[in-house]
């Protein structure tokens, strides 16, 4: 059966959006009332599974944790970034030993990817590893590029942003059990199957009944798909601008929320 009712990859929006995606629908279920449409069971387990979600990003907005998280894995970022360019212009150092350490520094550091890139509950590791691997074997290379320093504050900066993570697990410990991932899930199943039951009562009745919320609906589903359209077209973007070589003075890719 085709869908009557617009449906938007709605599954996949950053949370914020996703939040206010439902909060809008609701309004429009509430406008038309659930009764009238024919959906008082399935709207009775739908609104719950609602509150819950902005229950849970409320709890995310107010942990104290959240943007020093934020700002922590930016510093991390870049010196990390920072530390990576300056083994890649050792590449073309006119020194020929210090060309040849340079080259398997680079090794070692490219073994593990654009760290920068990776997610933050696999990047703490990734740091570590690299760390890790440089000092048992590139020591000498490192003290002969001096890069030590480098070194030194990357680790500081990784040590901090674990003690961070480890705050934040220690205060979401404190809270209810229930996780924005499995929050999300539960309110788009629970959509979806007031979505799959007004197609069938329209498809049963007819449109006539149900024309102005059709309209309406299928108007902040247009709405909504534009904004996830200009989000995807902005990280397009930002990933183009990452393709590029790196600089030293490359902004911060935004990470994903800080996921609970």
């Amino acid at each position: 059966m085709k869908n009557i009712i617009d449906r938007i990859r709605y599954e996949v929006m950053r949370t914020e959006l996703h939040v206010e995606y439902h909060g809008t629908v609701n309004k429009l279920f509430l406008k038309y009332g659930p009764s009238t449409l024919g959906i008082d069971p399935q709207y009775a387990v739908y609104k719950p599974k609602y509150d819950d979600e902005v229950s849970v990003l409320d709890l995310i907005r107010k942990s104290k944790y959240t943007k020093q998280i934020k700002d922590q894995d930016l510093s991390r970022d870049t010196i990390y970034r920072g530390f990576s360019n300056a083994v890649k212009a050792g590449l073309s150092h006119y020194n020929a030993d210090k060309k040849a350490a340079s080259y398997r520094v680079d090794l070692t550091v490219s073994h593990y990817g654009n760290i920068a890139r990776k997610p933050i509950d696999q990047k703490t590791a990734a740091i570590d590893d690299m760390l890790r691997e440089l000092t048992d074997s590139n020591s000498d290379d490192i003290v002969l590029l001096g890069l030590g320093e480098w070194l030194t504050h990357l680790n500081s900066e990784n040590s901090k942003f674990r003690e961070l993570m480890s705050a934040r697990y220690k205060e979401a410990s404190l809270r209810p059990t229930i996780h924005m991932k499995d929050a999300r899930k539960e309110v788009d199943k629970a959509f979806r199957a007031i979505l799959d039951m007004l197609d069938a009562l329209i498809l049963v009745h007819g449109d006539e009944q149900y024309s102005e919320f059709i309209l309406e609906m299928n108007a902040v589903s247009d709405r909504y798909k534009n904004q996830m359209l200009q989000s995807e077209g902005r990280r397009k973007a930002i990933k183009d601008v990452k393709a590029e070589p790196e600089t030293v003075e490359e902004d911060w890719e935004e990470t994903t929320d800080v996921k609970e």
